[in-house]
């Protein structure tokens, strides 16, 4: 018989609550049905804001180290910077490899540590080890930008804009039209330009006319220090105003700049158009951006970290749709060169499927095996609040939907259901051996496998667990898909214990009598059951040889794994 709380409405509480947990889930199981509805509302809550990405967001172990030197051949820029440089860097431990570039007027050296080196402690030892290195280099090099490789950096979208324009009028464009209406795009961090070159104005000097005057460059760039410049002049205090006074006495045109007077030779203003040609250009050629064969300027949106890259995306798309084609001037053409959602989309898409599909797969396994309806609804309602449950503490943990963490729920779904099946069995067992009550049956049968079930999803915890708190790049790597496997059991324990045997206690049906369908399973679990005992007493009647084999199959799997390859990343082919 069942037992029902006695007393008033607190004293039933507290009654309860001294119970094992199925016995309060059964007891109460309105309660039991709003936690699990809680954790389906969070679940909803959180997959509708949580960010997509194809993988998870970490920082590789690389370090970038940057160094300008105006005007310098690349032969100056490796003996006098890189060699220098490098030399320096390459005892700091850890490092894998090194790549250096030397191209006019700047040095790119790129260090790459192993898998196990925290890129924090990377980033100090480098930036030390630079920091060294500064009286050595020659004077007038800018100091070294050390800075961490961040792959999450990369642009997830790259446009093109293209048209029978000036480069220097689609430069524009791209910069003050179409740059600062995509930056005000929640979830965009940056709008980067490629291709691009800035308006320069440039001052071609005559030697012979510089000659004829007694004029040397020196003269030249005293000038433009002392009459090209914009000065702060303080605050202006009058009565109860107090503003802001600055001298702008900058050449804002090439035609203002033409007029700057470089000297008074003879007591007469020399301007500088008498000495030299000032030309209103771009700057030097330094790089080239091309779509379809035609030069291009490209605009690259990067994302702020843990956005959803999809949404984003589609935002931008929007926007250009909506505002900037329709107002672009005639000629131009604007286009998605490169979408890195589309890729996103389509794996996401393709996990998400899976997802549906292996819950589906599972409800129809577990139906043939427990043969009955009410049961394999009862065991499929796991599933959902298991995952759901772990998808808010990927919400709240920082996580994003990527190829990791969807893995994750993709193995969840065969998982989740085991703790249920072993507590459902186990009452339908008490129903079968003549319970009558289904109440007492739930209690009861639930009770006496509280314990198998806890020491079967420990044992999965042990697993996973540890994978949270690994170092280095495979530890952040696989963190959050350790984080949902665990969190994800750890759920479907509770549910086990609460829903379960709360749903059995109401909803679980039973009958003695059998339909058709069922009689044809069981008579093929019969067959089965036939086929196992021969393959037993077999093996029980040649023991060594099933031992030798089992130990020649992992002989052979030992051989086979040293023979496959390794590597982090499977090669993909986009």
């Amino acid at each position: 018989m069942s037992e029902a709380p006695t007393g008033g409405p607190d004293g039933g509480v507290m009654t309860a609550v001294g119970k094992s947990l199925p016995e309060f889930a059964i007891n109460r199981h309105i309660f039991a049905y709003m936690l699990s509805g809680v954790l389906l509302l969070f679940g909803i809550i959180s997959f509708d804001r949580i960010g997509v990405d194809r993988f998870p967001e970490i920082d590789f172990p690389m370090i970038s180290i940057r160094t300008i030197l105006p005007g310098a051949s690349p032969e100056i820029i490796d003996s006098s910077v890189t060699n220098i440089i490098e030399t320096k860097v390459n005892s700091v431990p850890g490092i894998e490899h090194i790549q250096s570039t030397s191209a006019p007027g700047v040095s790119v050296i790129v260090v790459r540590f192993g898998l196990e080196k925290e890129v924090d402690v990377a980033f100090n030892e480098v930036q030390a080890k630079v920091n060294q290195v500064l009286p050595e280099l020659p004077r007038q090099t800018d100091p070294p930008v050390v800075a961490k490789v961040e792959f999450g950096s990369l642009p997830v979208l790259w446009l093109a804009l293209t048209g029978d324009r000036t480069l220097q009028q689609l430069n524009q464009y791209a910069r003050n039209i179409i740059k600062k209406r995509l930056e005000t795009i929640d979830g965009v961090g940056e709008v980067r330009l490629g291709g691009e070159r800035r308006r320069t104005i440039r001052v071609n000097l005559d030697p012979d006319r510089m000659a004829a005057f007694g004029i040397a460059v020196n003269d030249v760039v005293g000038a433009f220090s002392t009459e090209h410049v914009r000065l702060q002049g303080g605050f202006l205090v009058g009565g109860q105003r107090e503003e802001l006074v600055q001298l702008d006495i900058e050449y804002h045109s090439p035609a203002e700049l033409e007029n700057l007077i470089v000297a008074y030779p003879e007591g007469a203003p020399l301007r500088l158009s008498d000495i030299a040609e000032v030309v209103d250009g771009l700057e030097d050629h330094r790089q080239f951006a091309s779509f379809n064969g035609r030069p291009t300027v490209g605009l690259g949106i990067v994302k702020v970290q843990k956005s959803n890259t999809v949404a984003i995306v589609d935002e931008v798309n929007r926007r250009i749709q909506e505002e900037i084609l329709p107002e672009l001037p005639p000629g131009m053409q604007l286009q998605v060169a490169f979408s890195d959602a589309e890729l996103i989309e389509d794996i996401v898409t393709a996990l998400q499927e899976h997802i549906v599909l292996g819950t589906l797969l599972t409800a129809l396994v577990v139906l043939l095996f427990l043969k009955s309806l009410s049961s394999t609804l009862i065991i499929a309602a796991a599933i959902p609040v298991s995952l759901l449950g772990a998808v808010a503490v990927m919400y709240f943990s920082g996580f994003t939907f990527n190829t990791m963490t969807l893995l994750g729920l993709l193995l969840l779904i065969g998982i989740v259901v085991d703790d249920a099946i072993v507590v459902l069995e186990n009452i339908y067992r008490q129903r079968e051996q003549g319970n009558t009550d289904p109440i007492d049956a739930a209690s009861k049968g639930s009770r006496q496998v509280v314990f198998a079930v806890l020491a079967a999803t420990l044992t999965l915890v042990a697993i996973f667990a540890p994978v949270i708190f690994m170092e280095g790049i495979i530890g952040s790597f696989f963190q959050s898909f350790a984080v949902v496997v665990t969190v994800g059991v750890l759920v479907s324990l509770f549910v086990s214990l609460t829903l379960t045997p709360a749903l059995c206690s109401r909803h679980l049906g039973f009958s003695r009598q059998h339909g058709r369908i069922y009689r044809v399973i069981e008579s093929g679990f019969q067959a089965m059951d036939r086929s196992y005992r021969r393959l037993v007493a077999f093996s029980l009647a040649h023991r060594w040889t099933v031992v030798g084999a089992a130990l020649l199959t992992v002989l052979a799997s030992g051989f086979i794994f040293g023979q496959i390859d390794k590597g982090f990343m499977p090669e993909e082919d986009e």
